[in-house]
């Protein structure tokens, strides 16, 4: 096809819980979640590329999958380098998903990601990865997935995929106008069942700090602790977090960092994401969030682990 294309970068955005609450553990292992999710205006960059395999490249990690070799190119440590990345495990549910004729062209696949959000914070960076990288491969085999077929196949990835999928479709827009079902993404959702269910929504637009001590949480030893913990109800309550209890008591830093946030901005309210340990301070006003943002980086001098940034949440279309 003419308009076929062999490259294609797009723009990872992570995400944030304006609520969370936690249900019924299931029989699969997995609990329910209520949530309202939406995009920050934080990103890494990812560029997939269509290529031919390279035996000089043998130093790049690689690996074979469903015939096709895939090159990950990148410069953080901390994200694994083989099938244990989201990515990867992307590309592969993707192809998995298609009949072995649909790529047969495809001999070889380069990954690269500028990794610039931090990892295991709550904020789905690595889902994000494994969002675009889907996208990004659906491109540039053509469109055979509509952004619902590649949600419906994301949730084999991560429970943050397909509302990283439809996010970042809304996101990055421009580059994807041809995705059948692209006019349904969204940069907020409602978010139920394991990640499963996601239900576009009207953004609530904030200017917001993110704040990350400089920790990693694990998602899974966070949902075996509060196994023992009252489950919260089916009611959603905006700003909320059913992880805090747990990841506040567990980490310290997290703790000291969500008081000094409360106790030191006059931010409109403040939650942890997700699982922790990344503390949001919401704000509908520009001029405090800006004078806000100065006092916590002067807070964090001296603590070489803090991490703040200053951006937005719930982009209009």
């Amino acid at each position: 096809m003419n308009d076929m294309i062999h490259r294609i970068e797009l723009f990872a955005h992570a995400k944030i819980n304006l609520s969370l609450t936690v249900h019924e553990k299931r029989p699969d292992g997995y609990h329910n979640i209520t949530s309202l999710m939406q995009d920050i205006g934080l990103y890494d960059v990812v560029n997939i590329e269509k290529c031919l395999p390279d035996s000089t490249k043998c130093t790049v990690a690689h690996c074979d999958i469903f015939g096709v070799v895939v090159y990950l190119y990148s410069e953080a440590k901390e994200i694994p380098a083989g099938m244990d990345n989201l990515a990867l495990k992307g590309v592969r549910a993707v192809l998995e998903a298609l009949p072995a004729a649909k790529f047969k062209d495809l001999k070889a696949l380069k990954i690269g990601i500028d990794k610039r959000l931090p990892v295991a914070a709550g904020i789905a960076g690595g889902s994000g990865n494994a969002a675009v990288s889907m996208l990004g491969l659906n491109a540039i085999l053509g469109y055979p997935l509509s952004l619902r077929d590649l949600m419906n196949i994301g949730i084999s990835v991560g429970a943050d995929v397909p509302f990283s999928l439809m996010m970042n479709a809304h996101r990055n827009l421009s580059k994807l106008k041809k995705l059948c079902g692209i006019e349904e993404s969204s940069s907020a959702a409602l978010i139920r069942g394991i990640g499963d269910i996601v239900e576009p929504k009207e953004p609530i637009h904030k200017y917001i700090i993110l704040a990350n001590p400089g920790i990693s949480i694990s998602t899974r030893e966070a949902y075996e602790a509060i196994d023992g913990s009252a489950i919260g109800t089916q009611n959603i309550e905006l700003f909320e977090n059913d992880f805090e209890e747990y990841t506040l008591g567990a980490y310290p830093e997290a703790a000291e960092l969500k008081k000094y946030m409360q106790n030191n901005l006059c931010a409109d309210s403040v939650l942890m994401s997700g699982s922790g340990p990344t503390m949001v301070a919401y704000y509908s006003d520009k001029a405090i969030a800006e004078e806000n943002f100065i006092t916590i980086k002067e807070y964090g001098y001296g603590r070489d682990n803090l991490r703040v940034w200053l951006t937005e949440t719930g982009s209009q279309r």
